[in-house]
């Protein structure tokens, strides 16, 4: 049997060189101190104010709709749809098929309104 041992050998297992190991460098999370940092007084009456504003815009928008879903139409001739401009230019119509199908436009449009305020509410971040 043979007992010269390797130079780099003991016990039987060779000695490996040992890897010229670093520590990884982390870096701090912004994620948390972002979250930490809290806004001035100022800046959180501003974002109230832009809340206010917002639920305010929603409501009238919502009396505008009530308002218009109130309106029952005939074909008696007795509704009558006028459009003026600041110049008092005056667009008259006693159309109840032209003032139906822009009634239904108008209720139309100002869901999506009061749909988008809603989005928009329930996303804002103070």
């Amino acid at each position: 049997m043979n007992t010269n041992l390797k130079k780099d050998q003991k016990n039987g297992i060779a000695k490996l060189p040992i890897p010229n190991v670093q520590t990884p460098i982390t870096k701090p999370q912004n994620d948390k101190a972002a979250d930490t940092v809290k806004p001035s007084l100022d800046e959180r009456i501003q974002k109230v104010e832009e809340l206010r504003s917002l639920t305010w815009k929603r409501q009238n928008t919502l009396n505008t709709l009530h308002n218009l879903r109130g309106f029952t139409f005939a074909s008696d001739e007795n509704c009558k749809l006028v459009l003026m401009d600041s110049q008092n230019n005056k667009f008259e119509t006693n159309n109840t098929n032209l003032i139906t199908m822009l009634t239904s436009y108008f209720i139309a449009v100002l869901g999506d309104k009061v749909s988008a305020l809603d989005d928009e509410i329930l996303n804002f971040k103070l």
